[in-house]
C-alpha cells in the first residue's frame, strides 16, 4: 500500500521533485565543475599576464644589451686610441725608445728625465713629469717637435724654451758636423717640460 502512495504522486509533486532534482544537479555542476574551472582560468590568466610582463622586461633588457653592444662597437676604436694615449706602466722602455728614435731620426742629441709617477685624485691613471733637453740645429729641433706631436702618446707640454748652445757646445758641434757648413751652423738647446699620463 505504501508503494502505491509513492507511485501515485500528484503531478504537482512530480514537477516539484523534478525541479528540486534539476536545481541540485545544476548546483552540483556549478560547484564541482564551473567554479573550479573559473578559478583555473583566472590562475592561468594570471600566469599568462606574469609571463607577458616577464617577457616584456626581458625584451627591454635585450634591447638595452643590443644598444649597449652597438655603443661598444662605436666606442671600441676610441678606446683603443685612449689606450695608446696613456703610457702603460709596464712599457716604459717602449716610450723612451720612441723618444730616442725621434731624436736619432732628426739628428739631435737628447737627455730624458722622468720623475716618479703621481696618482691623480679620483682618477685611474698617474701623471709623470717628463723633461727633455735636446741639442741640435733649429730646423732639426722643429722637425723633432712635430714628430713628438705625431706620436700616439699624449704629452702635455707645459714649458718649452729655446736658447743658444754655449761656446764650448757650439765648437764641439762644429767639429762633429757631417753636413756642409752652410746648413744649420747655429746649435740650439731646447728644454721641454711636460706631463705624461700612465695607466
Amino acid at each position: 500500500m505504501d508503494t502505491n502512495k509513492y507511485s501515485k504522486l500528484s503531478l504537482k509533486n512530480k514537477i516539484t521533485a523534478s525541479m528540486v532534482g534539476f536545481f541540485v544537479i545544476i548546483l552540483s555542476l556549478v560547484y564541482f565543475i564551473i567554479i573550479p574551472t573559473i578559478r583555473e582560468i583566472k590562475d592561468i590568466s594570471g600566469a599568462i599576464e606574469a609571463q607577458r610582463e616577464d617577457l616584456e622586461k626581458k625584451y627591454i633588457k635585450s634591447q638595452k644589451i643590443r644598444q649597449l653592444a652597438q655603443n661598444l662597437k662605436e666606442i671600441k676604436p676610441k678606446l683603443e686610441l685612449l689606450d695608446q694615449i696613456f703610457i702603460n706602466k709596464n712599457r716604459e722602455l717602449e716610450f723612451i725608445t720612441s723618444l730616442e728614435n725621434e731624436a736619432n731620426k732628426n739628428q739631435i742629441s737628447q737627455k730624458i728625465n722622468l720623475s716618479a709617477p703621481q696618482q691623480v685624485e679620483n682618477k685611474n691613471f698617474q701623471k709623470t713629469n717628463l723633461q727633455l733637453l735636446t741639442k741640435g740645429g733649429f730646423i732639426k729641433q722643429l722637425r723633432y717637435l712635430m714628430n713628438l706631436e705625431n706620436l700616439s702618446y699624449y704629452i702635455n707640454v707645459k714649458l718649452l724654451e729655446l736658447f743658444p748652445a754655449s761656446d764650448n757646445e757650439q765648437a764641439k758641434a762644429d767639429s762633429q758636423r757631417v753636413l756642409p757648413a752652410h746648413i744649420e751652423t747655429n746649435q740650439l738647446n731646447m728644454l721641454i717640460n711636460a706631463d705624461t699620463f700612465w695607466n
